[in-house]
Formats: C-alpha cells, sequence, structure tokens
C-alpha cells in the first residue's frame, strides 16, 4: 500500500511488487477499487492482509470474489466494533498472540506467534564494543530499553525506576534506542526531562534504531520492556514483543511489564511485574545482583524460543492457514 523498507527489499531479491496507494477515511474506497482490479488480474488463491487497514482494505476489495482474505493482527488497533467488522470481511484472522484476539469472534481465530532464525552473537565483543561507544567502564551494569519512542513502550517509567535501581546495584546504565514517533516526537524531550528532574542524566544514553539490534542486545545485562497503558484510553501494550524473543534468544534476562501479551510471550523466562516504577525498580535489581537468577532466566529465555517462537515454526503454521483458507475448509481454534 506504500512505499517502504520492506517494498525495496522484495525488489532487490528479484520479486514483482505493485504499490496499491490507499489514502485515509474516504480515500479507503477508491484504494479498495484498484486494489481490486491489481487482484484480479494477478488472481491470488489467497490474499494476506498485514494489519488492521490492509486487512480492511482488502476486505472490501475481494467481497463477491470468493477469494479468502487472511488478517494477520499484530497489535490491538481499532479493537471493539470495527475490528469486529473488519473480522467479517475475512476468511481468517490470525494473530501473532492470543492477547490481540481475544475480542474477536473465535469461529475465524487462529494463533500464529512470530518468529526468528537462529541468532549467534559474541556477548563479550558485544559488551566491550558498547562500553567503549558509550564511554563507560567495562563494568558497568547496562539496562536497555529498545523501541520507538513512544509512551506505550514506557520509557518514562524505566526512568523513574532508574535512581532505585541505582540505589540497590550501583553504577547501572540506561540505554534508550530508537527512532522517534511521528505521532510523539516530545517523547524524547520528556524523557530528558525526567532524568534531568530525577538526578540521572548522565546514566540515560541514547541511540538510534539499530537495523541489526542483536548486538546491542547481547551487550546489556539486562533488557526492560516496560510496555504498557501509559496514556488513559490508550493501547494495553504490545502486541506481541518481538524485542522479548531477541533479547531470550541471546540469552539476556528480560523484565517486563505484565500487560498485553508479554505475559504469554515470556512466560517464566523473565520476570513480570506490575506497571509501578519501584516494581520494575526491584526487578531489574534483583537481575543485575543476583548471578544465578540471570543465568536461569537466560537458559530459560534461549530454550523457550527454540520451543516456541523459531522462524520455522512459524512458516509451517502460516502454510497451514494459507493452505486451509484457500481449500476453504471449515475454520477452527488454534492456540500458541
Amino acid at each position: 500500500m506504500q512505499d517502504g523498507w520492506l517494498v525495496d527489499r522484495l525488489r532487490a531479491a528479484g520479486n514483482r511488487v505493485a504499490v496499491v496507494p490507499v489514502g485515509r477515511r474516504l480515500g479507503l474506497l477508491p484504494g479498495a477499487v484498484r486494489l481490486r482490479r491489481t487482484l484480479l488480474r494477478v488472481q491470488p488463491q489467497v490474499v494476506h492482509a498485514n494489519g488492521v487497514k490492509a486487512a480492511l482494505v482488502a476486505g472490501l476489495a475481494m467481497l463477491g470474489t470468493g477469494v479468502p482474505v487472511i488478517w494477520v493482527k499484530h497489535d490491538f488497533s481499532w479493537d471493539g466494533w470495527l475490528a469486529r467488522g473488519v473480522a467479517r470481511l475475512c476468511r481468517q484472522v490470525v494473530g501473532v498472540s492470543s492477547a490481540v484476539v481475544a475480542a474477536l469472534p473465535d469461529d475465524r481465530v487462529h494463533v500464529v506467534p512470530n518468529g526468528i532464525r537462529p541468532v549467534s552473537v559474541d556477548r563479550a565483543a558485544a559488551r566491550s564494543e558498547l562500553r567503549d561507544r558509550l564511554g563507560i567502564v567495562a563494568d558497568a551494569p547496562v539496562v536497555l530499553l529498545l523501541g520507538r519512542l513512544s509512551r506505550v513502550k514506557g520509557g518514562e517509567l524505566l526512568v523513574q525506576a532508574l535512581p532505585r535501581v541505582r540505589a540497590r546495584a550501583g553504577d547501572v546504565q540506561v540505554v534508550i534506542a530508537g527512532a522517534a514517533d511521528p505521532a510523539e516526537p516530545e517523547v524524547a524531550d520528556e524523557l530528558r526531562a525526567c532524568a534531568a528532574a530525577l538526578g540521572v542524566t548522565g546514566a540515560v544514553r541514547f541511540l538510534p534504531w539499530q537495523d541489526d539490534p542483536l548486538p546491542l542486545i547481547a551487550a546489556a545485562d539486562v533488557v526492560a520492556i516496560p510496555s504498557g497503558p501509559h496514556v488513559p484510553g490508550g493501547l494495553p501494550g504490545e502486541g506481541f514483543g518481538l524485542v522479548a524473543i531477541e533479547s531470550m534468544a541471546v540469552g539476556t534476562p528480560v523484565v517486563a511489564l505484565a500487560a498485553g501479551a508479554l505475559p504469554e510471550v515470556v512466560g517464566d523466562a523473565g520476570l513480570l511485574v506490575p506497571a509501578r516504577a519501584d516494581a520494575l525498580a526491584d526487578a531489574v535489581a534483583d537481575v543485575l545482583l543476583d548471578p544465578a537468577l540471570r543465568d536461569r532466566l537466560s537458559a530459560a529465555g534461549r530454550a523457550r524460543v527454540s520451543e516456541r517462537f523459531t522462524l520455522a515454526r512459524m512458516t509451517a503454521l502460516m502454510r497451514e492457514r494459507y493452505r486451509a483458507a484457500a481449500d476453504g475448509r471449515p475454520s477452527y481454534h488454534a492456540g500458541p
């Protein structure tokens, strides 16, 4: 529906890509007409709609054609009557977690968790490189928050927790790595102001988004994922939490809020806490101060990823969904 990095990568790999522009609100209908014409020319067996807007437009485009649409639902956007209406336009709804499809009728709902390729990172080299890059001492504990600078990601909660973490665990540094959210460009300034007010400006470092975040994750002692409902009426948190499985895959302990999909993704391979700065601080400090706990979480994280969140498993489950939709077989509920 728009140009971007995925279009560039697909074309670079030799795939033919047609970009069909779709506007907002009233522009959705003309976009659906254009998409219908394009799809009828290629005669697909299944249409994969990645996200709620894509599902709405694709569902409208394929009305009356018999071509099934699979909506892959990544988050809680538009949840309520609108999401239920979009679901009715689709043969199947595939949620990346049980949490994101909990509010939908289950007669066409399935869960296919995200997966990642096997990873291998030299943790010692990554730790040394990051500390050299930031100019901090070699043994300084690092807590990483990785993600766009948005209020739902909970950066302010982590900064608020930092004085308590440092009181217990010493010269702890927080690294926040991510690009500004166009919808909330002021968040970075708010985080810096919060750090200044708490007297921890020198212990909060900002890095841009990383194309390959795994070395940064491996360099951290703890990855904090304080995503949650930090804005009244906002989204309830992560629809999945890709950073969580990337962290578990490289063996970096995870401390996350018990919100959104994070409890089902992290499970007992990380520490889950309520959305309070003191609870987050104590969990992070516990991990930093307890080598046995770090080792347990690291091993449990790797095992959880290998059992549940591999790219091979995700691919196999999505193939099943495509075949079932194309064959027109009755839908059934499948858990993670």
